[in-house]
């Protein structure tokens, strides 16, 4: 319950492109043990190029880095992998579904390292402080 409400509490405290709305974990959609393996073991290189063949790069950029017209930034941000990983099965939006049957878990996992390695955007210095 504990670890539930605490990312509950991460997805509700984003806000703005590249984070992605959630409802809280119940026992039905709780990552499972191949999941939560599977999210620690990501392959950046891999998830550059699953990135690239899958589509995704052609909504999101080829850095993940969002469009205002075609999809939002998706990283790094503080979404954990199990929200990511629903959200791209089941898209709440125009996002199409990636079922496990068109992209694996090992390679939606490369795809989440890929997103996370993605450095953050700076202010330009005209708008800082």
């Amino acid at each position: 319950m504990r670890r539930t409400l605490a990312i509950a509490v991460v997805i509700a405290a984003g806000t703005g492109p590249g984070v992605v709305p959630s409802t809280a974990q119940t026992p039905a959609t709780a990552p499972s043990a191949t999941q939560a393996a599977t999210s620690t073991s990501g392959s950046i290189e891999k998830g550059r190029t699953t990135f690239a063949r899958t589509g995704c790069a052609q909504c999101h950029g080829r850095e993940a880095q969002g469009s205002p017209t075609t999809g939002p930034r998706l990283g790094p941000g503080a979404i954990p992998y199990a929200a990511f990983s629903r959200y791209v099965r089941a898209p709440r939006q125009q996002m199409p579904p990636y079922t496990d049957r068109v992209l694996p878990d090992t390679d939606l996992a490369d795809i989440y390292a890929f997103v996370q390695s993605r450095p953050k955007p700076t202010t330009p210095r005209l708008l800082q402080p």
